[in-house]
């Protein structure tokens, strides 16, 4: 099953998708296929050929309107950051945050290393090491990996985790 967000979906071409209205009574026990079909969002794809995905059956579509935009998540964490340099006085280690699975579409928890040595005993606690702002704020935007920043809670220091 392909899994989409529904911004995805309503980025392809009108051409490519649709929904499905045309009655198909050439296709056998087409009165019980009905409702697996009439009024379903498609999508058309090239997969080893040309394929045809109807929502429910071979699409699932995401709805990811009441998500954050990643230039949101960026100001959010810019803020945390600013607040915490300006409230502790020096660098944070790490930032503490939810990620979205790019593929599953799946959130997750976790924390986000920020100038912060890599091989420590702290390695179980951290999920993906940054060695500048620059970089993390990065994350927020579908890049070269398989996840984005979904969510900022706030920063902390490598001491804190002990």
């Amino acid at each position: 099953m392909k899994r989409m967000t529904l911004s995805e979906y309503l980025a392809v071409p009108e051409n490519y998708r649709g929904v499905w209205t045309t009655e198909r009574w050439d296709i056998p026990d087409w009165e019980n296929l009905r409702k697996k079909h009439m009024g379903k969002r498609t999508l058309m794809v090239y997969d080893r050929g040309t394929c045809l995905l109807v929502e429910g059956l071979s699409l699932e579509i995401v709805d990811d309107s009441s998500w954050k935009k990643p230039e949101k998540i960026k100001k959010e964490i810019r803020e945390k950051y600013q607040e915490y340099r300006t409230e502790k006085g020096h660098e944070p280690h790490f930032l503490e945050c939810a990620i979205r699975w790019n593929d599953t579409l799946e959130t997750l928890e976790t924390r986000i290393a920020l100038s912060m040595d890599s091989d420590t005993e702290m390695d179980d606690e951290i999920f993906f090491y940054c060695d500048t702002l620059d970089s993390l704020l990065s994350l927020a935007d579908k890049s070269g990996e398989d996840f984005v920043i979904a969510g900022c809670f706030g920063f902390g220091v490598y001491e804190e985790l002990l």
